[in-house]
């Protein structure tokens, strides 16, 4: 294919994706009425919208599914929708993916850009939240010795980036060991500043750990970062579909999360944010075609996963990000309530309002955490195994319940004793 064939092509899809936005209206009212009632969800209550919400998900409605950190259920219309979003492309793949699944990945990305507060010029479609880590970081110009600030607490997705860094280009990467729980915002920001120097270049944080779900001070710590001219990167992986998410007041330069769990969406989906006052810094192959979800050095995408993508954002839209922040945090301080008086466990989760989040995690004392994880199975309780202290992470995410919540506390307690 030409170079004026490719940029005809990249030029119809972003034109056309304005005239997909001005159907969206109509487009989403038979969506929206798919798995939850919206025409009287404002008057419904939390226990009674919820409730419906999840009796939209395929997980057994014996199964007590506490594992949204690592992967979120797909409610039941996204994954009709993706169906037959596939049936139809693979009638017709060239017409239809070069065509109008084209223009409406084009829209999915302007909806992930209203999603987070971002400019449509800042935000690329990646398939996770490591590929978009992993794409800044190894598009930066380094020399040898320049350091990069992080914790011991992050994940080993956005490790591979900084990695890769020290592997190629003789970055230093540097760890603040976290405390467990965290007393207050203060602590967080004494030990950023105690630990960056002149030689730092760049400050990868997460902004939900994903080890305690300790929410981090993102605004105050990009301050910081700008103050000494660092490049600051977010791993939002644990936070967008939990909380609710403005990178503009935010203030950090690289923003990435996947669509796969809070969000609840298609896997293998996710953005990645870069501020248009850095953008000039980040030089990758991937990049050299653009922004748009289709370029000629992204190559083909998955049409029917990123469209589903913008249909589940809509869905949060529509819930309201604002009630589903509050109903997750209700469900993890139940849960972190129920959790800190068991024998044998420690809660490892701060309960500072505006540090906690909907996660929730423990270390046991005697016991191994994989017998625990592996008893807890055999009864369909799901649960995450977090090697690092021993210890369990329990994700309530807004289709949960409390009783989901006794069930599991009331198996934990029969183990332990």
């Amino acid at each position: 294919m030409s170079e004026t064939e490719l940029n005809n092509r990249r030029g119809f899809l972003k034109t056309s994706a304005l005239s997909m936005l001005s159907l969206i209206g109509i487009s989403q009212t038979k969506l929206m009425a798919q798995g939850v009632d919206f025409s009287n969800f404002k008057t419904l209550t939390d226990d009674d919208l919820f409730s419906q919400i999840r009796s939209e998900l395929v997980i057994p409605a014996n199964r007590v599914y506490l594992n949204t950190g690592t992967l979120g259920p797909t409610p039941k219309f996204i994954i009709d929708k993706v169906t037959e979003l596939t049936n139809r492309l693979e009638a017709n793949p060239a017409g239809e993916n070069f065509g109008p699944m084209g223009q409406e990945m084009e829209v999915t990305r302007s909806k992930a850009a209203k999603f987070i507060n971002a400019d449509l010029e800042e935000i690329i479609l990646t398939r996770n939240t490591t590929e978009g880590i992993s794409i800044v970081c190894s598009a930066i110009d380094w020399k040898a010795g320049d350091e990069i600030l992080t914790t011991n607490h992050e994940h080993g997705g956005a490790e591979t980036g900084l990695d890769f860094l020290n592997a190629t280009k003789g970055a230093v990467i540097k760890k603040i060991q976290m405390p467990y729980p965290v007393q207050n915002k203060k602590q967080i920001l004494d030990l950023v500043k105690a630990h960056i120097t002149e030689k730092t270049k760049l400050l990868l944080l997460s902004h939900v750990e994903t080890v305690t779900g300790l929410r981090m001070p993102i605004k105050e710590i990009s301050d910081i970062a700008r103050s000494k001219a660092i490049m600051f990167i977010v791993d939002g992986a644990q936070a967008p579909g939990m909380i609710n998410i403005n990178v503009q007041d935010l203030g950090c330069d690289v923003y990435a999360f996947s669509g796969h769990k809070w969000v609840m969406g298609p896997k293998e989906t996710g953005i990645v944010f870069i501020r248009k006052s850095i953008q000039e810094k980040i030089n990758n192959v991937f990049l050299t075609g653009g922004y748009s979800s289709y370029s000629r050095s992204s190559g083909t995408r998955n049409a029917p996963n990123i469209i589903g993508f913008g249909d589940i954002m809509d869905w949060h839209e529509k819930i309201g990000k604002d009630r589903i922040e509050k109903r997750c945090l209700d469900l993890a301080r139940y849960c972190q309530d129920n959790l800190k008086n068991i024998k044998g466990l420690k809660v490892i989760t701060t309960d500072v309002p505006g540090l906690s989040t909907a996660i929730v995690s423990v270390s046991l004392d005697n016991v191994s955490n994989r017998e625990v994880y592996n008893r807890m199975r055999e009864k369909d309780i799901i649960v995450k195994t977090l090697p690092q202290y021993n210890a369990l992470r329990f994700s309530n995410h807004m289709f949960t319940t409390n009783k989901d919540v006794d069930r599991m506390v009331s198996v934990l307690k029969k183990i332990l004793v």
